[in-house]
């Protein structure tokens, strides 16, 4: 039950306990003096049949001497004029005292229910059912309201987790009234307007980096070339390609990070494109003992098969530096797992995903982190999903999952409806 349903119900219900309890004072207050006012009549009426046979000696209204008595009226009689309800299939109001050795006493009938107390009865039930029924409606669009300003706030929340930015008139920002909603909402929106903030100023000059050291990384490298001796080209050489290969791995972290990549969708074999990419792999990146394993029959997706081979062979070389052979490659339908024998991922690795410049543990070696942030990056971009763990037996385990086609697209067509993958 959300918010609003536990608002309205928990007005509805105070509000219900309060009518209920109102009604039996009401009731019994009603009947109460329902009892006082045949009492106090009775006794006016043995009054006056008392008056009338002290005079007279006559007995009138219904006045009797010694009659049977109800047992605590008849004990209580020899102490003065008392009153008395008696109950029973014919209950009565009776009035007695003491006349010498006598007891003179009238009685009347009494019935259990009055129906002035019938009706009053039903107009509190009717009146209390009314306002529960008012009271739960007006809980509700005040929960309603409630409600709305928070979800409100979770939106522009969920929007910053997405990557995206608070809009600058959404309703999160306004902040109305001065309660202590508004003020959740306001410190929502700001917190989620300084982190949009935080993040397009971390794209921006990620991006920035990488296109200013562009240019003189290149000419580092065509520079080298022209050194005389071959050790000191070779060293040189060496670690330019290492800087020209991580100005473009954060070129192309900064356009995975503004959105601007689509994937281009092609029906392949999937077991024919990881051959295909296993194969193009060995020998680069320390990558050697790679097996490849196919698991029923083999699927054709629609995906970009560039991309693929760009999870895959970051995957790979993370597991060749990382971890330790076999690496092992398994293609079971539309899924694609890479294992490794090393020490697993770090358990933050795991949880929370992989971070750029950092490498979580120093048992998987050093580096700049930025290879499975690219391909958790590219596999959000063909709609796969991407997930590392730790494999049976031991050792790093990711779990690539493409979406299937469902109307299979023509080579070319970037309009293939895809569908998420399973669990």
């Amino acid at each position: 039950m959300g918010i609003r349903g536990r608002i309205a119900l928990a007005i509805s219900s105070v509000t219900a306990l309060a009518v209920v309890l109102l009604g039996v004072a009401v009731h019994h207050i009603s009947g109460l003096e329902r009892d006082r006012k045949a009492m106090s009549q009775q006794d006016e009426q043995l009054s006056s049949a008392l008056q009338i046979y002290r005079r007279d000696g006559q007995l009138v209204l219904g006045a009797q001497l010694d009659a049977a008595l109800p047992a605590p009226l008849a004990k209580a009689v020899a102490k003065g004029p008392r009153t008395y309800i008696s109950g029973g299939e014919d209950p009565r109001v009776w009035a007695a005292t003491r006349v010498g050795d006598r007891v003179l006493s009238v009685s009347t009938s009494f019935p259990k229910r009055d129906p002035l107390q019938k009706a009053l009865d039903r107009a509190l039930v009717v009146a209390g059912a009314a306002t529960v029924g008012l009271m739960a409606v007006v809980a509700w669009f005040v929960a309603q309201g409630l409600s709305r300003r928070l979800r409100d706030s979770a939106a522009s929340a969920r929007r910053i987790a997405d990557g995206g930015t608070p809009e600058a008139g959404a309703p999160g920002g306004r902040g109305r009234g001065r309660d202590e909603v508004a003020e959740l909402e306001r410190s929502v929106h700001a917190m989620a307007a300084s982190l949009a903030a935080r993040v397009e100023a971390e794209r921006e000059f990620t991006a920035d980096v990488a296109h200013e050291l562009r240019t003189p990384v290149a000419g580092l490298v065509a520079s080298a070339e022209l050194l005389p001796h071959p050790r000191a080209v070779e060293m040189v050489q060496e670690r330019a390609q290492t800087l020209r290969g991580l100005v473009e791995d954060l070129l192309e972290v900064s356009r995975l990070d503004a959105g601007v990549e689509s994937a281009q969708l092609d029906p392949v074999e999937l077991p024919s494109l990881v051959h295909g990419i296993v194969k193009r792999a060995r020998g680069q990146r320390g990558v050697d003992d790679v097996a490849v394993e196919v698991v029923g029959e083999g699927r054709i997706v629609a995906t970009d098969a560039r991309r693929v081979e760009r999870i895959l062979v970051n995957i790979l070389a993370n597991s060749a530096k990382h971890g330790k052979p076999p690496i092992e490659v398994t293609v079971e339908g539309t899924r694609i797992t890479v294992r490794d024998h090393g020490s697993g991922y770090p358990p933050d690795l795991v949880s929370q995903g992989p971070r750029r410049f950092r490498t979580a543990a120093p048992e998987r070696g050093t580096g700049h982190g930025l290879g499975l942030t690219i391909a958790v990056g590219q596999a959000a971009v063909l709609g796969a999903r991407l997930a590392f763990g730790t494999a049976p037996g031991g050792g790093a385990q990711a779990v690539l999952d493409l979406p299937e086609a469902v109307d299979g697209p023509e080579p070319g067509d970037q309009s293939g409806e895809l569908r998420a993958p399973g669990p």
